[in-house]
């Protein structure tokens, strides 16, 4: 009999070592996958700190064997300590329990606790009786203040974590994590949407404020969403000072107006109609080469007299990166009608080279500002020539090959392909 204690005492020993070792180093909670990463940081409540409660345990006199006193304390620790995760189990530096609800503070604070575990045991194994407390400190009530009685004889075999379900579920439910809330209020337009910012999304209402208590401290990224908008990101910090924030919203532009040269030499200009604000787009323009730019001849002027044409451009188009991006990019396709201007005033279609072409847009835009946009547009062209050695020879008297052929053109049996078509341009949005 002496050796089965002996063998049971040496159990209970590596299962108080075993559950001193929990207490002292909490157990790391498993990675959230992203699913549950994204409700977590949605709870206000991750952002709390844990609860810790000091472990109260006394045996009336005489009435439990200290195996039995071993056993009872170490079986209750381990089914507390696993009880909630939110909450840490610390045991007394002291062996005696203070009677009064006033000492049991005053101990508790030693070591920095903010609520505590009572339990009483007497009647031994063969009368078992627990009677047990909880208090929390912080708001200063009791929970799960009951009496256990197995009402039947216990051994070692029989004490388990099963005895415990009642302290196990006052713990589980009574406590949660401390949160420290700070006020932030952001000032926007109605109906802007915040999302990134904790215990979020929100909403802004009709009063154009929204105020809203969050953990702190708290680093987080704001991101304001309204239709019509430019979404704006901020990188912001909340401590235990209110913060306040002005959102900075532009709306996206409804026109355009573009100013460009085409191929570095024609002047031309373009109207932009965002049939989309910032996405989908119609253009119209004039590009004429009745003056030019050659900084490479021999003229006097850098501006010379050029070609008695003009084209008028109508297209659509889409950008194809976000509207936010500094640098975005987007296609279109449409056409141009070509004019000629013979020397006696007139305005008519070219009939004699060609009266105009379909094209293709390929494009990319650098912003500044909101409002200003540096353009780069590329438009291959497919030129409608009904006969396209005569388009040649009108167009490049002195320009072509000896053969007849011009860098940049595709001559085929009912039109030609211009490559050459390069644009450089300023827009101003509206």
């Amino acid at each position: 009999m002496n050796r089965a204690r002996q063998a049971l005492a040496l159990a209970m020993i590596l299962l108080a070592a075993a559950a001193a070792g929990a207490q002292d180093e909490p157990q790391p909670q498993q990675q959230p996958q992203p699913q549950q990463a994204q409700a977590a940081t949605a709870s206000t409540g991750a952002f709390g700190r844990p609860r810790f409660m000091i472990y109260l345990f006394q045996a009336e006199q005489d009435t439990l064997s200290p195996e039995e006193r071993f056993v009872l304390y170490n079986s209750i620790l381990a089914a507390a300590t696993e009880a909630n995760p939110d909450v840490v189990m610390l045991e007394s530096p002291d062996q005696a329990v203070p009677s009064t609800s006033e000492g049991k503070q005053e101990l508790a604070r030693r070591i920095n606790a903010d609520c505590w575990l009572a339990v009483t045991a007497s009647g031994g194994f063969e009368n078992l009786t627990i009677e047990v407390e909880t208090f929390d400190i912080l708001r200063q009530e009791t929970f799960g203040q009951e009496i256990i009685r197995p009402g039947f004889v216990v051994d070692f075999r029989t004490i388990s974590r099963g005895f415990w379900d009642r302290i196990v579920s006052t713990i589980k439910t009574s406590y949660s994590r401390i949160v420290d809330l700070s006020t932030f209020t952001v000032h926007g337009r109605p109906g802007t949407d915040l999302t990134g910012v904790p215990g979020g999304p929100y909403r802004i209402d009709a009063s154009g404020t929204l105020v809203q208590k969050i953990p702190y401290p708290s680093s987080f990224t704001m991101k304001a969403t309204l239709r019509g908008y430019y979404d704006t990101e901020r990188s912001l910090f909340l401590g235990i000072e209110p913060l306040a924030v002005k959102l900075e919203q532009v709306a996206k532009p409804h026109v355009g107006v573009e100013l460009r040269l085409s191929s570095f030499q024609f002047p031309g200009f373009r109207f932009w109609w965002y049939i989309i604000p910032a996405q989908l787009f119609l253009r119209a323009g004039l590009t004429t080469q009745l003056l030019g730019l050659y900084p490479i001849d021999n003229a006097p002027s850098v501006v010379v007299i050029g070609a008695p044409l003009s084209q008028a451009e109508l297209d659509f188009g889409l950008f194809l990166s976000p509207a936010e991006n500094l640098l975005r990019f987007f296609v279109g396709a449409g056409g141009y009608l070509r004019f000629s201007h013979p020397p006696a005033p007139s305005f008519a279609i070219d009939t004699d080279a060609a009266p105009g072409a379909v094209t293709l847009s390929l494009g990319a835009e650098f912003s500044p500002s909101r409002r200003i946009r540096f353009v780069a547009d590329y438009e291959p062209a497919f030129i409608l020539a009904p006969d396209p050695r005569k388009f040649i020879d009108l167009s490049f008297v002195a320009n072509s090959f000896p053969s007849g052929e011009v860098p940049g053109y595709i001559v085929l049996p009912w039109g030609l392909i211009d490559l050459r078509n390069l644009y450089l341009g300023l827009r101003v949005d509206f």
